[in-house]
């Protein structure tokens, strides 16, 4: 398919609203919006018949709000994506010159090594975790098949939802399973036989605090940690889980076992956490990660057990989106 074909399958079907379709042609950002979009039209069409989620449309919507959806409508799957989020990300990351001031004033041993700027790989690390999150989410719906839809962040007052919660979860988990492969290929191709302790760390902890960066903008009162309210799981609760899935995954790496490289899981998200309090305090990003790292250390016990149960997929209606993705592991 090309985008002609993605807006023809929508208007056809009646997904979205003929006005609400963003076509990135001929727009500043073209290149940006053509890559993301060829990058996720492929993995869509590798996985159309396996994961019985045919025929699938990928739809950029001319919202300006950092969002994505997925949704089954008139039996037919979708992933619609803001051309905020695009944007938001290219700001976030790829434009953030305090960003690249500090990682080679840090770092600066490190940047000859990547094939794309590490401001770069931020940003598909942010925007490809999205697009697997919705993906996640086609996987799910394909049980049911039925109209459904699901957003990556709520927006405004919400009521709480248990399955959403359960669904949100499963989708942050594969989507971290996918974005460690990623990280993995990265370093792969970056350092080749050169591949060490040092820079594999290096790499994990700034994608994986960047990753933290879009994951933390999904709330305004970062915080303010909720468990059974809302749509969605507390961004603390979900960023937490994501990177350790992310840090334990690149654990069981048989490549890095073999290059005898060491990814412990709790020290590296250390790591993380304080490579993050660092960006905050040097202004490079605007959160409030500190605060919520100190509210969560008086909430250990809560967390521990809420994220247990979030973990638990016993969703009869659903798929269990991770399952079906190891079936199809190459």
């Amino acid at each position: 398919m090309n985008y002609d074909d993605e807006i023809k399958l929508a208007k056809e079907k009646d997904i979205i609203e003929a006005g609400d379709i963003f076509d990135f042609r001929e727009t500043p950002n073209e290149a940006l919006f053509e890559d993301f979009y060829t990058f996720c039209r492929k993995h869509l069409d590798s996985s159309l018949k396996k994961h019985n989620i045919d025929p699938t449309a990928f739809i950029y919507t001319n919202f300006f709000e950092t969002n994505a959806w997925a949704q089954l409508k008139n039996d037919t799957f979708s992933i619609h994506i803001n051309l905020g989020l695009i944007v938001g990300c290219s700001e976030k990351f790829l434009k953030n010159k305090a960003l690249d001031d500090y990682l080679e004033a840090t770092y600066p041993d490190m940047f000859g090594h990547y094939d794309n700027p590490i401001t770069a790989l931020a940003f598909q690390v942010a925007t490809q975790f999205t697009y697997y999150h919705e993906f996640a989410h086609l996987v799910q719906f394909s049980k049911k098949r039925e109209k459904l839809s699901l957003q990556e962040r709520y927006i405004g007052a919400s009521e709480y939802d248990s399955v959403a919660h359960c669904l949100e979860t499963n989708a942050d988990t594969l989507a971290a399973i996918a974005i460690a492969t990623h990280i993995q290929q990265y370093i792969k191709k970056s350092f080749g036989d050169k591949v060490s302790q040092e820079n594999v760390e290096f790499t994990i902890v700034v994608l994986c605090s960047c990753l933290l960066n879009h994951i933390a903008s999904f709330c305004e009162d970062l915080p303010n940690i909720y468990y059974k309210e809302h749509s969605h799981p507390h961004p603390f609760l979900r960023l937490f889980m994501v990177n350790l899935n992310i840090v334990y995954y690149l654990n069981q790496s048989g490549f890095f076992k073999v290059q005898g490289i060491d990814i412990q899981v709790n020290p590296i998200f250390k790591k993380v956490l304080d490579f993050y309090k660092g960006l905050e305090e040097n202004k490079v990003f605007d959160t409030t990660m500190a605060e919520a790292m100190e509210e969560a250390a008086l909430q250990q016990k809560e967390i521990a057990n809420y994220m247990g149960d979030l973990i638990e997929f016993d969703l009869e209606d659903y798929k269990n989106a991770i399952d079906e993705w190891n079936k199809h592991i190459a």
